[in-house]
């Protein structure tokens, strides 16, 4: 060690700056290579791993997008059926529009004498309900009780319609009218479905 210190001081001044130069080139190579080198991998990296993450963010947001679609979608769907459930419902709930069709014809002033429910009619996917009504009131009074039966949510069929006169003596001229209101209901499994119920 002291003969390479001896052969070091006997270089001139300059070669001395010369050969310092070098190693503290040497000595910034390596840092350069073990440091800066390893942090430009690191940031590539990185950049690789956002480029990635941001992807994998913009088809997440497409899927939330999505999503918020389908489930509008969904619930026009549950208020498209329910409206169809008021006006072609899955059960007979003849008793409730008895009691519509009932307050309409006092709504209007009118006499209904009578209900008979008929037997039910089974098509495909529905079954038709008919009930005979027998009503009395003026002509007005009919006319006007069979628009708001058709105003119903229910769909109501009036049908079979026939008047007859019944002018009392001092009184208006009144008609009775005899008529089939027919309703209908849902059968989700159609002619199977009521087969089985039968059994």
């Amino acid at each position: 060690m002291g003969e390479i210190l001896e052969k070091f001081s006997a270089i001139p001044a300059a070669q001395k700056f010369l050969i310092l130069l070098v190693v503290m080139g040497l000595m910034g190579a390596g840092w350069y290579t073990l440091s800066i080198q390893d942090m430009d991998d690191g940031l590539e990296s990185a950049r690789r791993d956002t480029q990635r993450l941001n992807n994998e963010l913009t088809a997440e947001n497409a899927k939330v997008a999505n999503l918020r679609k389908f489930e509008e979608e969904v619930e026009l769907l549950k208020k498209q059926r329910e409206e169809m459930t008021d006006r072609l419902p899955a059960d007979e709930e003849i008793a409730s529009l008895l009691q519509k069709i009932h307050g309409q014809g006092k709504i209007v002033g009118l006499e209904i004498n009578r209900f008979e429910r008929e037997a039910p009619q089974i098509a495909d996917l529905f079954v038709r309900i008919p009930v005979k009504m027998t009503l009395n009131g003026t002509f007005h009074q009919i006319a006007t009780f069979f628009y708001y039966v058709g105003k119903l949510t229910r769909i109501v069929n009036v049908e079979n319609i026939s008047l007859v006169s019944s002018q009392k003596e001092l009184g208006p001229a009144t008609l009775m009218a005899t008529c089939t209101a027919t309703t209908f209901m849902y059968r989700p499994g159609g002619l199977g479905a009521l087969t089985a119920e039968k059994k």
